[in-house]
């Protein structure tokens, strides 16, 4: 018999339910309540017949976004149906992730100043990352890079008298804390691993207002 799998948790964001605007107010009212709510109490909330809410809800129910169970009985009769959100809290899971990667680049790294041996290990991870993620060189990869970082949350910009990219976000980093050097050599190198033969580009962390700087070259 094959190992069983888990389901990936990316499976249960809302942007991967294709979920109408309709369902996803539905569902933004189920998420209102940690321990689950009764369809009457959906439909209250937003000003619905309770058919309609219910109606949404079973649709949620079928996509995969909401779970059902029945109430505690309470006496004769049929038990009520409580509706629970299953699909993740994104900020919440962002921000265990963060915490993931502090501890890990902690473990690999915690040094203010990279020694070249540390600083060769972050630039080879951050180039493993690259190909794992098919974001390596090829023809174009340049032309998508703007739009690779703003999907990875990174907030780039560009200014119309300059090459440069300026990162006015980091995904690594919690409110108020900068990234360890290790963490910015990892990013270094996932930049590298992007680029072409005909192209330099450079991570300068920490500039001034708030930003990270990419600059782009011809190699």
């Amino acid at each position: 018999m094959p190992d069983s799998l888990p389901r990936p948790t990316t499976e249960l964001f809302p942007e991967a339910l294709n979920l109408s605007p309709k369902q996803r107010e539905v569902l933004t009212a189920v998420q209102r309540h940690p321990e689950g709510a009764k369809a009457g109490t959906v439909a209250e909330e937003l000003g619905m017949h309770v058919n309609t809410a219910r109606g949404h809800i079973d649709e949620l129910v079928n996509a995969g976004a909401v779970n059902v169970v029945s109430a505690p009985s309470k006496g004769r009769g049929r038990p009520s149906l409580i509706f629970q959100a299953r699909v993740p809290d994104n900020k919440a899971v962002a921000e265990e992730y963060i915490t993931l990667v502090e501890v890990l680049t902690t473990m690999l790294a915690d040094k203010e100043e990279l020694d070249d041996a540390a600083s060769t290990k972050a630039l080879e991870i951050g180039r493993r990352w690259a190909r794992a993620a098919g974001a390596d060189a090829s023809d174009g990869a340049l032309d998508t890079l703007f739009a690779t970082l703003r999907d990875m949350g990174f907030d780039p910009a560009t200014k119309p008298d300059s090459t440069d990219i300026e990162l006015h976000a980091c995904p690594f980093v919690s409110s108020g804390l900068k990234p360890s050097p290790f963490l910015c050599a990892v990013h270094a190198g996932f930049l590298q691993e992007t680029s072409d033969d005909a192209t330099s580009i450079t991570l300068v962390p920490r500039q001034p207002h708030n930003v990270c700087r990419l600059k782009i070259k011809p190699a």
